[in-house]
């Protein structure tokens, strides 16, 4: 569920008007999402668009970031929402984006060959990444783990050695830019069985490009068993490294990257089913899927 703010016509009608948008047609809450409000918006001229309003887990002073790093992909021939108007709706800031066609990548779209075209649209985000002036600190860096993981308590005793060994290892030096951080399937869109768009960049930050794709190597590329599958794994990077070959110190530091992306949703989703608010009626994703995967990556050899 992810109408937290209910809006009702008028208030829609009147951000519209500032945005110099008319003739509303209908407006429709979007239950997709955690973390903040949507809604379909769609004129009678038949043009759609989607309203978002931010809720507390933005940090205000990010939204410039997040926007400028939207239009900067658009800018470049990504696919994403582009920003059409940002303001506020009472006290709470609020967004006009443009609207993607298609729909969210299920699991049994994920072939070798869709993995080897996100591939391709991960090089290209990334390069465009590095060129992007603005920057944000990662709010999901170890720090973060290590909090959610001691706010946990006992129950977490057996990764914090992993945490440790994280901590010590990992990289202090590799190509940066701005990344996506969270692209998960459900954040791309496919069109007529090919991918088409990327949506939600709220924990967009500047980071280790390799670390984003071992984020998406975690998210696009295991069995249902939670054991690498080494076809989908294999499209990705040839489709990856087709528009931009990893350096050697990327390829020598992999193996940490892919540990760590596997420990930051491992412990985000710990802390959620721990303090999960069941008034929230979010469902928290269960961290089993996270734990298997990491114990695989601990003994894997990816390069």
């Amino acid at each position: 569920m992810a109408v937290f703010t209910h809006l009702n016509r008028e208030q829609v009608e009147k951000f519209l008007l500032e945005s110099k948008l008319t003739d509303l047609k209908s407006f429709e809450g979007i239950l997709q999402g955690v973390d903040n409000t949507n809604y379909k918006i769609e004129t009678s001229g038949g043009r759609k668009y989607i309203l978002t309003v931010f809720e507390n887990r933005i940090n205000p002073k990010d939204i410039p970031y997040f926007i400028g790093f939207m239009k900067h992909l658009s800018d470049g021939g990504i696919t994403c929402p582009f920003p059409v108007h940002l303001g506020k709706i009472d006290t709470k800031h609020a967004a006009i984006f443009s609207f993607l066609d298609g729909r969210d990548v299920k699991q049994d779209d994920i072939t070798p060959a869709l993995c080897n075209e996100l591939g391709i649209l991960l090089a290209r985000m990334h390069l465009l990444g590095e060129s992007f002036q603005m920057t944000r600190d990662n709010s999901m860096a170890i720090d973060a783990w290590e909090f959610r993981l001691n706010r946990v308590g006992d129950a977490v005793y057996d990764y914090l050695d992993e945490l440790q060994f994280l901590k010590t290892h990992w990289p202090k030096d590799l190509p940066k830019g701005s990344v996506h951080e969270d692209l998960f399937p459900d954040n791309v869109f496919i069109k007529d069985g090919h991918i088409y768009g990327v949506i939600d960049f709220y924990f967009s930050a500047t980071d280790f490009l390799a670390y984003d794709l071992a984020i998406v190597m975690n998210a696009w590329c295991f069995h249902s068993n939670n054991q690498l599958d080494d076809d989908k794994w294999n499209a990705l990077i040839s489709g990856y490294q087709s528009i931009r070959p990893l350096t050697g110190e990327e390829k020598d530091a992999y193996h940490i990257l892919s540990r760590g992306a596997a420990m930051r949703f491992l412990s985000s989703r710990l802390h959620d089913l721990t303090f999960h608010d069941p008034q929230n009626l979010v469902t928290p994703k269960p961290p089993a899927e996270y734990i298997q995967k990491l114990e695989f990556l601990k003994h894997a050899k990816l390069f």
